[in-house]
């Protein structure tokens, strides 16, 4: 596989403003572990790697190879956490325009229930539980996901936190009329991830 890839380059460019002294370095080793993450999941189906090669092991791999060749690991983890955060911010404005439209926030819990069982089901490595709620309700708890396994595994469980903070910012503030819910990660070292969407 290439050891290149959207986000590592989003961060690499990030990380040449601030650690001008150690890019050439940190770059280096990025693509090397990106490189190598990436080669374990050959094979694998789609579900799996449109998550795995395209957004975890970038992360982990920019992080590792930061705190290796400057120690900052705070500093690593804040380029990861506000990549995501504006990732995020530009797809909850783009949610909120389509939200104007008159009652189409009705529907929202429904949508969401459908995307996470599509894009974060068991396919795609997650294991959830679904809760039956009454009216307009999206209520699941993800049990097992791949972005803390593969963080765990590879030494830095805390850089879950950086996917899980981009949530909050996507869904926290779409429309009045939703609310959005969460009280749990696993990143944040609870059983669960909740996701809890509904119409007020």
């Amino acid at each position: 596989m290439k050891n290149n890839n959207e986000i590592l380059e989003a961060l690499l460019e990030e990380s040449i403003k601030i650690f001008p002294e150690h890019y050439a370095r940190i770059e280096e080793k990025a693509r090397t572990l990106y490189l190598e993450f990436s080669n374990r999941e050959e094979g694998k189906p789609k579900e799996i790697t449109m998550h795995t090669v395209r957004q975890i092991y970038p992360c982990i791999a920019f992080y590792k190879a930061v705190i290796d060749q400057t120690g900052q690991q705070e500093t690593a983890y804040n380029i990861i956490d506000g990549y995501f955060k504006k990732r995020a911010g530009a797809s909850a404005k783009f949610l909120q325009k389509i939200l104007k439209i008159p009652f189409v926030y009705n529907i929202v819990p429904n949508i969401m229930t459908v995307v996470i069982r599509k894009i974060f089901g068991r396919k795609s490595g997650f294991e959830m539980t679904e809760h039956k709620t009454e009216g307009k309700v999206c209520h699941i708890d993800m049990l097992i996901c791949p972005y803390y396994s593969a963080c765990s595994a590879c030494g830095c469980a805390e850089l879950t936190v950086a996917f899980c903070n981009s949530d909050d910012v996507a869904y926290g503030n779409l429309h009045p009329k939703l609310s959005w819910e969460r009280r749990k990660t696993l990143g944040r070292g609870d059983d669960c991830c909740d996701f809890i969407l509904r119409v007020k």
